[in-house]
């Protein structure tokens, strides 16, 4: 039986869709051309699904990084109570989608991952803030991989971003039929490149089939455990 696709949350503006506030796109060639055929995308746009229309009104994150308010620049409406709602509710449905990576919009005040523009009360911006359904989904997913689509055009981030991806779905695989078998494939698989990030991490699935040989391994995993392959690769910084 071939192994299911690889699937990834994409911002939609990235893969092509004029879904942007001027009515444009941000189609990015590398993630729909290259990516995309290892790949299969779920395009997510905050902004058109909550309900807002294309063209619109542009709209940034105001207040502080910790607590922002979404609001838009000209009429100052306050959207964060219907951004917040909707996120919600999409990301309860993005659980049920098999996802082992999101690649969200820069900058973007409801998509950007990190780094996104807060003004404060003075109108200084302070690139501090995440975007309110990036904070949502983060929050509520906090071990599977995400990415910035321009931290992406950084070789070493872009790689390691794919291999903590891969990696992500070849756990997630596992947890479906999960057994000691199963763990020592899993293991050998990844077995240089857990050794290159650390050899404690390399050793902690060792010790769990050890506490267990020859048993079929239980779903609920000591905290360790189930952290999984993907998150015990570390990022660069």
């Amino acid at each position: 039986m071939p192994n299911p696709p690889v699937r990834l949350g994409i911002s939609a503006c990235l893969t092509g869709s004029k879904v942007r506030y001027d009515g444009g796109h941000k189609h990015d060639r590398y993630l729909t051309d290259t990516l995309g055929r290892y790949v299969e995308f779920v395009p997510v746009c905050p902004e058109v699904e909550c309900g807002l229309p294309v063209p619109r009104e542009a709209m940034r994150l105001v207040g502080t990084p910790e607590a922002p308010r979404l609001v838009t620049t000209r009429t100052g409406k306050d959207l964060t109570p219907l951004m917040r709602e909707w996120a919600a509710k999409r990301v309860e449905e993005l659980s049920r989608e098999n996802l082992s990576g999101f690649i969200f919009k820069s900058k973007s005040p409801s998509s950007g991952m990190s780094g996104v523009p807060v003004y404060t009360e003075s109108g200084m911006p302070v690139n501090l803030g995440t975007g309110l359904f990036a904070r949502a989904f983060m929050e509520a997913n906090p071990l599977v991989p995400v990415e910035d689509e321009g931290r992406l055009h950084d070789v070493k981030l872009r790689e390691n971003f794919i291999a903590r991806v891969f990696a992500h779905a070849r756990w997630r695989g596992f947890l479906e039929n999960p057994s000691s078998g199963a763990l020592v494939e899993l293991h050998t698989r990844h077995k240089l490149l857990l050794l290159s990030h650390s050899a404690e991490i390399y050793r902690e699935p060792g010790r769990l089939l050890w506490r267990a040989p020859g048993k079929r391994l239980r779903r609920s995993f000591s905290p360790h455990a189930r952290r999984g392959f993907y998150v015990l690769i570390p990022k660069y910084c």
